[in-house]
């Protein structure tokens, strides 16, 4: 062998201490016939053994490589498919957390609405309709729980529903709504809501729609009958005014002409009104939302009023008494609930409160007075099914007090016009109907309050002046939240 073969031999049988099968097989085969392995046929086999092996080695790496690729990407895929569904789970628990915390509110709602009934309703009853008397923190509260279909239900407190702190009372109202994750446990909100008994005269006139007035001066302020500082033996006095001449349209227009009120003015969301603050002692609101209910008449038997004259001369003769002139009146004397079918005058005596329906379509008496004596007034209340009012008479309440006379008109009645050169003292209610005030002098006006639909035109000197006595002792409108708190 020439000395380059003689190297490369060397070279190659370096790897015998490795040696594969087939080298091995060579040295075998050979040693079995006697011969000794060339070395041509020694560095052939090696050769050969190692270009494979050294072919399979590069597959190997490569199918290696490709498996650990594919565990990364199956792993990585893996973790993103978690982590997704994870996301979902989570956001869908948030979801349904959510709906039902949304849902809690409108069950505390109920429980306000079920508190706010029962206070006008029960006024005088507070424990009547399943509403139970407990003491929390030393104080008396009624409380009371509902449960609905789904398995919410509300919690309720009344605090001050009785006695004479009735108006303001405040209620705790607690909706629950089970967990969308446990049958067993509930989502709650509780909300504090504040309220009062609002009277249902807070103000000198007020009308669903228009107020047209003409003229100028002063339209509207206030005194108190009952309050010494601000009247005269319960009578208005212009020394002696407040300013609570308050003035309220819920729909409009409204128009002063150049009058001005010593008050604020209330005008509803939609209310047009072309009354400038100059005009206005106090503010201007634009968010007046109020309810005005048409009169229902009460339910009570009604008893025919007896005709009497009034006025005359009354003689005794052989034990019969006669009366010689005098005028037609309707003349009560005992308190009761009475109807009359025409005009004839009306006279209520001191100490009697008589309630009258008007059966008379078109109502218009000379005279109605309510008499007062040594400080004990008569009380007129009348309700006119339907027609129109005409009160142009003398309409003399001798208490100068509102509370004793008010008149209240039914939805049939559509017209009430007032005028002359009297001065109205009483309480005016009649939401579908429309208000004329003509004539009248510099010392007439209305004493009171008055609420119609309308006020389409006011003539002449007629000023409002509002009896702040109304405010206790006037109807109420029933029930109002004054503030709502989450707590």
């Amino acid at each position: 062998m020439g000395p380059e073969r003689n190297a490369r031999f060397l070279n190659l049988m370096k790897t015998i201490n490795g040696t594969t099968p087939a080298v091995a097989y060579l040295f075998v085969s050979e040693t079995n016939t006697n011969k000794r392995p060339s070395q041509t046929n020694v560095i052939a086999a090696i050769e050969r053994e190692t270009t494979g092996a050294m072919r399979l080695t590069a597959v190997n790496e490569e199918r290696g490589n490709t498996l650990v690729l594919t565990l990364v990407m199956v792993l990585a895929i893996g973790t993103v498919l978690a982590s997704y569904l994870g996301l979902l789970g989570s956001r869908n628990k948030v979801t349904m957390r959510s709906q039902c915390w949304n849902a809690a509110v409108p069950i505390l709602e109920a429980g306000m609405e079920e508190a706010l009934t029962h206070l006008q309703d029960d006024l005088n009853n507070p424990a009547a309709n399943g509403w139970n008397p407990v003491t929390l923190s030393g104080k008396q509260v009624y409380s009371k729980q509902r449960a609905f279909a789904d398995g919410s239900y509300f919690l309720v407190n009344v605090y001050n529903a009785g006695g004479g702190s009735s108006n303001t009372p405040y209620i705790y109202s607690t909706g629950f709504v089970p967990s969308p994750l446990s049958s067993t446990h509930f989502i709650s909100r509780t909300a504090k809501v504040m309220g009062t008994n609002e009277p249902m005269f807070d103000f000198a006139f007020a009308a669903l729609t228009t107020i047209q007035i003409n003229g100028n001066g002063l339209a509207a302020d206030s005194f108190n009958s009952s309050d010494p500082s601000l009247s005269t033996n319960g009578q208005y006095d212009p020394t002696k005014t407040s300013t609570n001449g308050n003035v309220a349209s819920v729909y409009g227009p409204v128009d002063f002409g150049n009058h001005s009120i010593s008050g604020s003015l209330y005008l509803g969301p939609s209310a047009s009104s072309t009354v400038p603050s100059s005009q206005v002692s106090g503010s201007i609101f634009t968010d007046f939302n109020a309810s005005f209910p048409d009169v229902v008449l009460p339910a009570t038997t009604w008893l025919p009023a007896a005709i009497t004259m009034v006025g005359g001369i009354t003689t005794t003769v052989g034990g019969i008494t006669t009366t010689t002139g005098g005028t037609p009146t309707y003349d009560l004397a005992t308190s009761g609930d009475y109807y009359v079918s025409d005009s004839s005058n009306i006279q209520v005596e001191p100490g009697v409160t008589a309630r009258v329906r008007v059966d008379a379509t078109t109502f218009n008496p000379a005279s109605v007075h309510v008499v007062s004596s040594n400080g004990v007034s008569g009380t007129l209340i009348l309700y006119q099914v339907s027609g129109t009012v005409n009160m142009s008479g003398n309409v003399t309440v001798d208490s100068g007090r509102a509370r004793n006379l008010y008149y209240y008109g039914l939805p049939g009645v559509t017209s009430i016009t007032y005028g002359g050169s009297s001065t109205f003292v009483g309480v005016i209610y009649a939401p579908e109907a429309n208000l004329t005030l003509n004539g009248g002098g510099s010392g007439n006006g209305v004493i009171g309050a008055s609420l119609t639909k309308s006020i389409d035109a006011m003539n002449g000197h007629y000023n409002f002046h509002f009896d702040e006595d109304l405010l206790s002792s006037g109807p109420s409108r029933g029930f109002v939240v004054t503030s709502w708190k989450e707590l």
